[in-house]
């Protein structure tokens, strides 16, 4: 019983990580293309969140059960070759949840292919980790580039048209046009690595004074 609680809480730590206090976007600064350049409207947000999921989850998995076995070297080479063949199944499941998906993204969604944050995970954490680990920490950085593309998205598009999930951004004045282009993105971006830095620095004063002996 013991060690299946440790377990849920391991889980749930790696899963938190992933998702908030070790963001990837926020605090690697991984995968921010997306992001700034197509996260200026609710729909992209989530079509980018889903494809992003499923090209994750079975190419970390895939190496957490091979990548040890492959030379560092070569291994970089070999995750992107991987991420480019699953890149199809991920592409026909986001088109299934949302018809008309990939090819409104258009190039974004292939260059999920190479997204910085989906690479680094499955060429440098999966090799080294067991899967439930590897799956735990694929499904919270999923949750975590959702949250913040979906959330940046959000206020854009919000400032932008006044209401969420239009198909057609349309064409802006000068001064709203601002808002979707990719520096408005990097300056949201701004704000909220601040705020999970902020989140951090609170849970480590939290922890120290836990380890602090009463006297």
């Amino acid at each position: 019983m013991t060690n299946k609680r440790n377990l849920l809480r391991e889980t749930g730590t790696i899963f938190l990580n992933g998702a908030f206090f070790k963001n990837p976007v926020l605090v690697g600064a991984l995968g921010l293309y997306p992001v700034v350049a197509a996260g200026y409207n609710m729909k992209n947000a989530v079509e980018l969140s889903l494809l992003f999921l499923f090209l994750s989850l079975p190419l970390t998995l895939l190496f957490c059960l091979v990548g040890e076995m492959v030379p560092v070297w070569i291994r970089l080479g070999l995750v992107l070759t991987a991420s480019a063949v699953l890149y199809l199944p991920a592409a026909w499941l986001t088109e299934k949840l949302m018809p008309g998906a990939v090819t409104a993204l258009g190039m974004f969604a292939s260059l999920m292919i190479c997204n910085s944050v989906i690479l680094s995970r499955a060429g440098e954490y999966a090799p080294t980790h067991i899967g439930w680990a590897v799956a735990a920490d694929a499904v919270g950085g999923s949750v975590g580039f959702s949250l913040v593309i979906c959330l940046t998205a959000a206020i854009r598009e919000f400032w932008l048209k006044g209401s969420l999930w239009h198909t057609n951004m349309g064409v802006y004045g000068t001064a709203d046009a601002g808002v979707s282009l990719p520096f408005f993105g990097f300056i949201l971006l701004g704000f909220f690595a601040a705020f999970v830095q902020w989140a951090n620095e609170k849970r480590s004063q939290k922890a120290e004074k836990r380890r602090v002996p009463r006297i």
